[in-house]
């Protein structure tokens, strides 16, 4: 029979390369999300990534492009200023960074890195766009002046719903030097006459003279909600606020682009700002709408799910793990002791099916509550008496604090045995994490489990089992295509039913790594040693036991199509002990089909 210790740590390993393998999917995940336009989805799911390893400069550069395409332009340069500390010569995330000052009109910033681009590259292009854009922000920074605070035809704005662009002439005259009052009063004529993308278009053709202008900020960042372009809205009401933080029109519009971008959090902070400036009672009962929307939606994203089922085909060497030797020297005896049957290596084909379900509730930005339900059963054709089932129930909350993260967890569980209840479990466990620069992440583990078996049989043993681990994960490769790992642990296993070997320490330390050839193929591999001593002497063995055993696994991940993987891998154990009765080795050759949902 294996290890308690070892089926307690095995689903750790399991959690450690899902990590790893669930980091580097969500980079190629991301960069299909924003492939296919779904910026705030993207941005979300590499800022996910980032809370618990922050990313190389490739991750950056990702996490800034989804940033500014969902709208949050703040958001992109933190990104950007962080590449560019790792590669102070990438002159082209210093173009994109100057750009998204520019954009911003935070015109001071922007001259800067314009200045510190012109002298890092030679670049003709990069040079005249650069001159361009520093001839322009002198022109703007001559021409901000504010309005007013409050719009009177502020409150008669729609909440959500862009306007339909009907079919019609474009009147949109034509100038010899741009007029901005002139492009404004076109495109006002066109919202009258329900048409926002044209009016849209109209407007944004102009941006670069316009840019700075806070009239003409203000109606194309209008504008763009009404044509069901979001984040073009926040590029233009960021400038709006830049030059006027007290506007509050901008301030309600740009949290309804937010809103229309899923980004209730962002969205409320603009609308909690609108309050603050005590508005009149037609804005406030705007602002109120607004708020109970994003409350109905903030309830709804509050509560996810997530799981996966899957099916496994193999062949194990040794179903019962038990020793290949018909016969064993029995000291006490002096002779060979023929073993029984069921005591006897027992090969087998068989049949798994595995599955969670995870609900996850986040009660503040920085709570979160979790329940998951894990089965696991598995049919021995050839073995039937080895048959095995179980469930785990999973309760926790995890608590984010920027670099660091606990976890907190109880368990509790059922096992069957050719469908006869085996064993119980009840644990609890506490788990830390910490970000350690940008590729690395510190893990520490601790972990009580009470095991029980309620046949009389088998409760010789029972055991409370303590173990404390340290882990240690490390990404690399330019999108975080590969995986490194080491864990160290140890634990003590009581006797308190008289377990013939007696009470148990261990310790043991497994390493292990996985490397994304592309986006469909990765290779993995692990190897663990864990060496257990026990205190009882074993009567007829006149000795106490010791036993070390080697572990190693390798298999590829290859995905068929979203969200459905297969998987075949090669499991090798060997266990060598003092007493021959517990050495065994098992070999497991098997292919899994599964089936995620996130």
């Amino acid at each position: 029979m294996t290890s308690l210790y070892v089926k307690a740590l095995a689903p750790c390993v399991a959690w450690l390369l899902c990590v790893g393998s669930a980091h580097a999917e969500s980079v190629r995940d991301a960069q299909v999300l924003l492939e296919n336009g779904q910026y705030q989805q993207a941005y979300e799911l590499l800022k996910n990534d980032e809370d618990r390893i922050l990313g190389t400069a490739e991750f950056d550069k990702l996490l800034a492009q989804a940033a500014a395409a969902a709208g949050m332009l703040n958001e992109a340069t933190v990104a950007l200023e962080r590449l560019l500390q790792l590669d102070p010569n990438a002159v082209a995330a210093r173009a994109e960074l100057a750009k998204l000052y520019f954009a911003m009109s935070n015109f001071e910033q922007a001259r800067h890195q314009f200045n510190r681009l012109l002298a890092s590259t030679n670049n003709v292009g990069l040079v005249h766009d650069a001159q361009t854009h520093l001839a322009t922000i002198d022109e703007k920074l001559a021409k901000r002046r504010k309005r007013p605070v409050f719009d009177p035809q502020l409150a008669e704005r729609p909440v959500l719903s862009p306007v339909a662009s009907t079919p019609g002439p474009t009147p949109i005259q034509t100038v010899a030097k741009t007029d901005l009052k002139v492009v404004m009063a076109n495109a006002r004529q066109l919202l009258q006459s329900a048409q926002p993308v044209a009016a849209y278009e109209a407007l944004i053709a102009h941006e670069f003279e316009g840019s700075g202008d806070i009239d003409y900020d203000y109606l194309l960042g209008t504008t763009a909600i009404d044509a069901g372009k979001p984040d073009k809205a926040t590029l233009a009401l960021e400038r709006v606020l830049a030059m006027d933080p007290n506007f509050a029109g901008a301030r309600i519009d740009m949290g309804r682009a937010y809103m229309l971008l899923g980004n209730t959090i962002q969205a409320r902070e603009e609308f909690d700002n609108v309050m603050r400036l005590n508005p009149p009672d037609p804005v406030k009962r705007q602002v109120d709408r607004f708020v109970a929307e994003i409350e109905q939606q903030t309830q709804v994203a509050k509560t996810t799910w997530s799981g996966f089922f899957g099916i496994s085909f193999g062949r194990d060497s040794n179903v019962n793990s038990a020793p290949t030797d018909a016969e064993q020297y029995i000291p006490l005896f002096g002779h060979n002791v023929p073993l029984d049957e069921s005591s006897l290596r027992t090969p087998s084909n068989y049949l798994g099916a595995s599955g969670r379900i995870q609900v996850n509730h986040r009660v503040t930005d920085t709570v979160s509550v979790y329940a998951a339900l894990d089965l696991d059963s598995q049919r021995n054709f050839q073995a039937s008496q080895f048959d095995r089932t179980a469930a785990d129930l999973r309760l926790g909350g995890i608590f984010n604090f920027s670099a660091q993260e606990l976890e907190l967890s109880l368990v509790t569980g059922k096992t069957y045995l050719e469908q006869h209840h085996y064993r119980n479990l009840v644990g609890v466990g506490i788990q830390w994490r910490l970000k350690v620069g940008q590729n690395n992440q510190l893990q520490g583990v601790t972990q009580f489990n009470r095991l029980t078996y309620p046949q009389r049989d088998f409760s010789v043993f029972d055991t409370d089992q303590m173990m404390i681990g340290v882990n240690w994960i490390n990404m690399f490769g330019s999108n975080k295509e590969g995986l490194a790992f080491i864990a160290g642990y140890r634990g003590k296993e009581t006797a308190p039913n008289g377990n013939p070997s007696g009470a148990k320490d261990f310790y043991g330390v497994r390493l292990g790594g996985q490397w994304g050839f592309n986006s469909k193929w990765a290779l993995f591999s692990t190897f663990g040693i864990s060496i257990a001593d026990y205190d009882g002497i074993e009567l007829s063995h006149q000795k106490s036991r010791a036993d070390a055993q080697f572990e190693w696994t390798l298999g590829t991940n290859y995905l068929l199509w979203e969200n459905w993987s297969l998987r075949p891998q090669i499991n090798l154990t060997r266990r060598d002990s003092n007493i021959g009765l517990y050495d065994f080795e098992r070999r497991e050759i098997s292919i899994s089909f599964r089936r995620d949902w996130r």
